[in-house]
């Protein structure tokens, strides 16, 4: 097998675009600063700077819970420095909002406007516009030379991983100017960036890191009521597992083999690494062989992470190795266990990169992820490693989601503890995700109101949130123990949250009012990338959370709205009827509409929506919608698990700003904190920077 070293740079060794129904990127192979700027200094008389980020934190919850004495630490904080609501993002998406923290600045800037974006004149000749993930792509070699050997062939250049997000970073200005800065899994820096100057730079991507698909991580359920060919939903799939004698056999697969030909019809076979499974006759407990692991698990048991190496069948290993070309493509895999008689379930983690044999640059320097987990174990690389998708397709229930949760948690807060005995000056930044992924799955619990409570469950989950904030402040106290009076520490969020009660399809509205049109009337379909939409009478179109697109001629494949007059009339037309949207009952469903030409200039209008939709509390866009769905009815009741969100109008769902010092700003937002960044360190901010200092006075 080959080996992965300290060497190994972004470019990937074998990499290929992918199109599903998510757009599939084939991966294979933030002292004291008085009126003045002057850092307060450690008692070494280094300055320390400790960030850190709980995504999805909100406010009102917040103060909810300290006036009830529950969260000690942040009230601390609140007493002896600030805590105030920080203003998020338009729109208040994750990788939106945490680029805006990156680069001091708005998308117009970074140009993250969504989970996905949209090529909006793809080649593809039947894609009137083609999906992709919005923070980073795979380009193609640059050249396509190969070595052809009958079924085999043999690329001479690798492809690379590209980061999208655009603009400075705070920690470029650290790193030229000699501050060492340390990042764990800031959202939206996905490769991981080289970064030169005197400074010391180690980073760990996070949000946006994709599993070995290259997906944000797909599972697999083994059970014997599975069809014999394998189901899909969405995030997974289900694959039959049937045991004769006790024993049973399945295949884990990979992406496509990279060293494989397409066969005539264009097929190319995936990599993939067989299991075993035998089960005692009587006794509660399976064993599974995977390449060289034996492993025993009871019922609701989970392995530790096993290493497995996906053999791509090349013949002639030594040769190749020698001439360092990837004969197998190492990575690892968690299984879990439901149950073991009389039926035997197994559930298998997305195929995960291997921080101790990464195929790929996911730390910065690639070493990094090698170092953390000899340090502190394996652990997940996926970006939203929480696998919210097995518990919304019924392949975790609520029991199951949180014991999984809370492996990542652990994983987490071992990591945490060895980033803070390694703080040692400079700036270091953590991030925790599992606010955010909680608040969506159960916020329903705690929302007497919500569509899609479960009346036989009454109020089981309704504290799981609040425990999680406690968790968290209980995080926040281990970092105030290791602090020097001296110190600073800054805690943020990047927006908060609120109920995600009735779903907008925008796409159905569109049709009903004459902007999108049909070829056959009636053929709406929920997911099905603008299946038969007649984009000679088209106008206007819906794509990803928040976004509204014109279908202008010269940018869109199949444009017919002129630019300049025309379109800003349709502009102007569109958002004033989407603000006299209603529900059936009369409320409200959209509270703000943002033209983006207007609020973010120098925003790219071949990857920039037209318009930015601020949905009212309780309302968001429909899932469907996202993907260019067109359900039969504009309004329905959220009855997913996916029952809190925060893809509303920004100044619904503030984040939250504590810090040990008294903010001197009474109106924070995202992008002041990269300038308050640079300027306890006494650097001054990029010039693409238009924040402000938090601790200077205005």
């Amino acid at each position: 097998m080959v080996s992965y070293n300290s060497s190994y740079s972004n470019e990937s060794q074998f990499s290929k675009k992918r199109i599903r129904r998510w757009t599939l990127l084939c991966l294979c192979c933030f002292s004291f600063l008085g009126c003045d700027d002057a850092a307060r200094a450690t008692d070494d008389g280094a300055p320390r700077l400790l960030m850190l980020g709980f995504d999805g934190l909100d406010p009102r919850l917040c103060k909810q819970l300290m006036a009830a004495g529950k969260l000690p630490h942040f009230s601390s904080l609140a007493a002896t420095g600030s805590f105030m609501p920080l203003a998020t993002s338009t729109p208040p998406q994750s990788p939106v909002a945490w680029s805006n923290v990156i680069c001091g600045n708005h998308a117009g800037t970074h140009q993250i406007f969504d989970f996905i974006h949209r090529h909006p004149n793809p080649t593809e000749k039947d894609m009137p516009i083609r999906p992709f993930l919005s923070t980073s792509r795979v380009e193609p070699p640059a050249s396509d030379r190969t070595i052809e050997m009958g079924q085999w062939r043999i690329p001479l250049s690798a492809g690379r991983n590209v980061l999208l997000r655009r603009g400075p970073t705070f920690w470029q200005r650290l790193i030229a100017n000699g501050v060492d800065a340390t990042i764990y899994r800031i959202p939206a820096n996905y490769p991981p960036m080289q970064v030169p100057g005197p400074g010391y730079f180690k980073c760990l991507s996070g949000m946006g890191t994709p599993d070995l698909l290259g997906t944000y991580g797909e599972f697999t359920i083994f059970t014997p009521d599975a069809p014999l060919v394998p189901k899909s939903v969405a995030g997974g799939k289900f694959v039959n597992l049937t045991l004769f004698d006790h024993r049973g056999k399945g295949i884990l697969f990979g992406p496509e083999n990279p060293l494989r030909r397409p066969d005539e019809y264009g097929y190319v076979p995936p990599l993939s690494i067989d299991f075993e499974v035998v089960r005692d006759p009587q006794a509660e407990v399976a064993k599974i062989t995977v390449g060289s692991h034996l492993i025993l698990l009871n019922p609701g048991e989970w392995s530790d992470w096993l290493p497995i190496d996906l053999d791509t069948g090349l013949p002639g290993t030594a040769i190749f190795e020698a001439l360092q070309v990837p004969v197998s493509v190492p990575a690892m895999v968690r299984f879990y266990a439901y149950s073991v008689h009389p039926k035997l379930k197994l559930y298998v983690s997305p195929i995960n990169i291997d921080p101790q044999r990464p195929v790929t640059a996911i730390s910065t320097p690639p070493n990094f992820s090698q170092k953390l987990a000899q340090a502190t174990g394996r652990y997940y690389t996926t970006g939203i490693p929480e696998d919210a998708k097995a518990i919304r397709t019924s392949a975790f229930n609520e029991d199951e989601f949180l014991q999984q949760v809370d492996l990542v948690l652990a994983e987490r807060k071992r990591q945490y503890r060895y980033a803070l005995e390694q703080f040692e000056s400079g700036f270091l930044f953590f991030y925790f995700g599992t606010p955010d992924l909680l608040s969506h799955i159960f916020w329903r619990d705690r929302d007497p109101a919500h569509p899609g409570r479960d009346p036989a469950q009454g109020n089981r989950y309704a504290n799981v949130i609040d425990d999680c904030y406690i968790q968290m402040d209980a995080l926040l106290g281990q970092a105030l123990e290791t602090l020097h009076e001296s110190d600073t520490v800054i805690v943020l969020s990047d927006h908060g949250f609120t109920s995600f009660r009735r779903s907008v399809h925008l796409n159905t509205w569109l049709l009903e009012n004459g902007y999108l049109a049909l070829k056959r009337p009636g053929t709406q379909a929920e997911a099905s990338l603008f299946q038969d939409v007649d984009w000679s009478k088209t106008r206007a179109y819906a794509f990803g959370i928040n976004g509204l697109f014109v279908n202008q001629q010269g940018r869109e494949k199949h444009g017919i709205v002129p630019r300049g007059v025309s379109t800003d009339a349709l502009l102007t037309e569109l958002g004033s009827k989407l603000l006299t949207l209603h529900d059936v009952d009369g409320s409200p469903a959209i509270a703000q509409v943002d033209r983006v030409d207007e609020v973010f200039p120098g925003a790219d209008p071949e990857l920039a929506p037209d318009l930015i939709i601020g949905y009212a509390d309780n309302y968001r866009g429909g899932w469907s919608t996202a993907l260019g769905g067109i359900p039969k009815i504009v309004f329905e009741d959220n009855l997913d698990r996916w029952s809190g969100d925060h893809c509303v109008a920004a100044d619904l769902v503030p984040g939250v700003l504590y810090t040990n010092r008294q903010v001197r700003i009474i109106d924070p937002k995202l992008s002041d904190i990269a300038v308050t960044v640079s300027r306890f360190f006494e650097i001054e901010p990029a010039a693409e920077m238009t924040g402000r200092n938090l601790f200077a006075a205005p």
